[in-house]
Parts: structure tokens; sequence; C-alpha cells
């Protein structure tokens, strides 16, 4: 079964778009960065404030932490955030001993996805989470999809474009893992987060956009300050 997004990608990673225009300046364009085995505060992870503050000092006109497992919302003008992750990284690991993969997609890309409601009709009483997983392999997954691994705790419904989609289950004490099931496969690096945590950060940032763009000209600023007290909810995968 062939699924949406399971068309070979011609490139990982990077879905740049340009800027929205307002008279003659280009507006930042956003995106959402994805840290692996991050734990912000804790040993090799850096604190909120500071994975902040390296990602704007990196290049991001703002960058805002949405919970505690490396999860960023970045807004780049000129500037690809790709080259903004990469200026960050050895200043992250000179502070705080981070030095694990990370992975930059366009809020675009995954509002695209939510819209179009992927896991409708994959559900029953049995799933415990459903789940976005990034990773950069043009790589073929190599079986056909949807595809369950041998535990039965990890379904794979589509894949493509860099992004595992998956429900999975606990059975007894254990919850499967899609990133280790991807990474098993493709032999790439890859970090996973709830789709309740994609969708919550899609919807705030949306949500800001539009009361930004209510404002008057003058009065524009950037959407990501808008998003304030939900860092800490969901913050597990």
């Amino acid at each position: 079964m062939t699924s949406p997004a399971s068309a070979p990608a011609a490139a990982p990673v990077v879905f740049t778009r340009l800027g929205t225009q307002m008279g003659t300046q280009r507006m930042p364009t956003a995106f959402v960065v994805f840290y692996r085995n991050m734990n912000l505060g804790h040993p090799n992870s850096p604190t909120r404030a500071v994975l902040e503050d390296v990602l704007r000092a990196a290049g991001a006109s703002s960058a805002r932490s949405f919970q505690t497992n490396g999860t960023v919302l970045i807004e780049v003008g000129d500037t690809s955030p790709r080259e903004v992750v990469n200026r960050a990284a050895p200043r992250l690991l000179t502070v705080s001993g981070y030095d694990d993969a990370v992975f930059v997609r366009p809020v675009d890309q995954l509002a695209a996805i939510l819209e179009r409601d992927p896991f409708a009709g994959t559900g029953d009483e049995h799933i415990y989470r459903e789940t976005f997983t990034f990773f950069d392999s043009v790589q073929e997954f190599g079986a056909p999809l949807p595809w369950t691994n041998d535990r039965g705790d990890v379904r794979i419904i589509e894949i493509g474009g860099g992004v595992a989609l998956s429900v999975i289950k606990r059975i007894a004490t254990r919850v499967g893992s899609p990133t280790a099931e991807v990474e098993a496969r493709l032999k790439v690096p890859a970090t996973t987060r709830t789709a309740r945590t994609v969708k919550r950060l899609v919807k705030c940032f949306t949500s800001a956009t539009a009361s930004d763009s209510a404002r008057p000209a003058a009065h524009h600023h950037s959407p990501t300050s808008e998003i304030k007290t939900i860092s800490e909810v969901d913050s597990q995968v």
C-alpha cells in the first residue's frame, strides 16, 4: 500500500519557503528544531534560556523552547534554519556538553500533515499514542506500509520527507518505540514527538500569527513571543 507521505524525497530535511512580504521587508519564516536526547537543565543538555540564547546568537530572529525535550520554534529571515542550527552546535557543546542529532522542519510542513488528518481511522482502544518521528535520510524504508514491528507495539502508517507517522501501543509495562524502529531500519538517528505535541505547537504558532496579523503594522512582532506558558506541558514523547 502506498501512503501519501511515502513518495521518495529528493533530499532530506530542510523544506524552505519565502517569507511573507510586508512592504519591502521580508517577514521571518518559522521552523521547528527537534533535538535528539535533549533534556533541558539536565547533564549534557543546556537550560532553556541558554538554548534560546545560543540559537538567537547563531542567527535566529527569535527562538522559543516549546517543552523540556529540545523542541524549539525559531524564526529566520535570510539565514537558512540549518545554518542557524549548525552555527549553534559548537556553542551548545561548549556550554552544556550536548552533541547529538538535530532535525529541522518548517511549521508549514507540519501543519499540512495535520490538515489531512493522517491518523483518522488508525486507532482503537489499544492505541497509546500517535507520533511523529523525524530523521534525515533519502533511503527507502524497505517494507510495505502500513508496517508493524514484530512485537506489535509500533505501526508505521506513513513515511516520507524525513517524517514517519506511527501509532504505538503499551504492552504490559513497555511502550513501543518508533524512534528505535526507524533507527534500526534506516541506520540513521531519529527523534520522536507525540502528535499531540505537534498539534499544540502548530496551533499555538498559527493562533499567535493570526493575533499578530490583526495588529496595526507598527505593532507587528514575532509570533513566537505569544507562546508562553505551555512549554512544560506534554513534555514526554
